[in-house]
């Protein structure tokens, strides 16, 4: 391809709701395009706990790089693809943009740390005998499975250890 420009651009993809690993795994496999879609794992209180989940960064949205005029209509009729997003006529996102994304990433999945576990973090016991009662973080223990929290109950503080799991952020609704 010795001076020959390249016709592959980087372009958005706006992808069904909560289908966008699916959207970017048969573009890469079945289309064989590089495609980007950074993902986050963060901790969400739920009706049976604290739960891990695992979501695209940018909700409804991946990046991918394809040779628009030959390959548009590939990209565009794959599984969980609606439409490529266009601003003001301009499709192309600047290569510059994806890779400053990626280098102010650390990998395609970010863990995000629970936030229950904070020092200062108002918090609310979701399971034990304690269910229902806020406290505050006071500290994190070693090891990252247990804090020392804040307790009032019955007029008085109380410092007590308790598992991460049995606590949740107390704005947090399930």
């Amino acid at each position: 391809m010795t001076g020959q420009k390249t016709k592959e651009h980087w372009y958005c993809l706006r992808t069904q709701t909560k289908r966008e690993h699916i959207a970017a795994a048969m573009l890469s496999k079945e289309v064989k395009i590089e495609v980007f879609c950074p993902r986050i794992s963060h901790v969400r209180k739920t009706r049976n706990g604290k739960k891990r989940f695992v979501e695209a960064l940018f909700p409804g949205y991946l990046f991918a790089k394809f040779d628009y005029e030959n390959q548009s209509r590939l990209v565009i009729y794959n599984q969980g693809i609606k439409t490529i997003v266009e601003q003001g006529g301009r499709r192309v996102v600047p290569g510059h943009v994806i890779r400053e994304l990626r280098d102010s990433l650390s990998s395609d999945l970010i863990e995000a740390p629970d936030p229950s576990t904070a020092v200062g973090a108002n918090v609310e016991f979701i399971s034990g005998a304690l269910k229902g009662l806020s406290a505050r973080v006071l500290a994190q223990m070693p090891g990252g499975q247990r804090v020392e929290i804040l307790l009032e109950l019955l007029g008085r503080e109380i410092q007590l250890e308790t598992n991460v799991s049995d606590i949740a952020l107390a704005t947090d609704k399930p």
